[in-house]
């Protein structure tokens, strides 16, 4: 997946509205806090083989989970910025990585806030 990119840090910190009542299209979000991925309130994902690059350069992190159980991750590799992390972690559960680029293979049985 190659994104447009061209984000400054400030942007990983962007308030994401719940819209509960809303149709999840993502256009009604705006700016999202990650280049790639922002995945909330979900229980068991896996992704397999991605990758992840951005045109221009981009101070987010290509992950954001928010209240996410059981994320695994294999092969993943993206593109970053240095002391931009991959992963931003917001009350996860059950979070493993394998073979990804950019972040050591863990295993992770409960975040409270942490990042990769």
């Amino acid at each position: 997946m190659l994104v447009k990119g061209g984000m400054p840090e400030e942007k990983m910190n962007i308030e994401v509205p719940e819209l509960e009542d809303g149709y999840p299209d993502p256009r009604f979000f705006g700016e999202i806090p990650a280049y790639g991925f922002f995945i909330r309130h979900v229980n068991g994902i896996e992704l397999n083989n991605v990758e992840i690059r951005f045109m221009e350069n981009d101070y987010r992190p290509a992950f954001i989970l928010d209240h996410v159980n059981d994320a695994v991750f294999n092969h993943v590799k993206t593109q970053k910025n240095e002391n931009i992390p991959t992963f931003l972690l917001h009350d996860v559960n059950d979070f493993n990585t394998h073979s990804c680029e950019s972040v050591p293979d863990v295993a992770l049985e409960q975040i409270e806030k942490d990042k990769l």
